[in-house]
């Protein structure tokens, strides 16, 4: 008869140390990305007051995208 090893969620056998490899890099913004990401909030604000001409409206829509920016960073790290 065959005999079973018991494997845990991580890929383990049992009675068997999990490997002690390097961990992983941090996940961070690169240069290319953060500027993407500034360019479309400032472009975003632009043509929300070249299209309104609402000074109201624009500091609206620039809370919004810097918050919406703030929370991408945020998620991505």
């Amino acid at each position: 008869m065959r005999e079973q090893s018991s494997v845990s969620q991580d890929g383990t056998v049992a009675g068997q140390a999990p490997s002690s490899g390097p961990p992983p890099p941090p996940r961070r913004w690169s240069p290319g990305g953060l500027l993407t990401l500034v360019n479309g909030v400032l472009a975003g604000v632009g043509s929300v007051y070249a299209t309104t001409r609402s000074v109201t409206i624009t500091l609206i829509a620039g809370v919004t995208a810097i918050t919406l920016a703030a929370l991408m960073m945020i998620v991505k790290r």
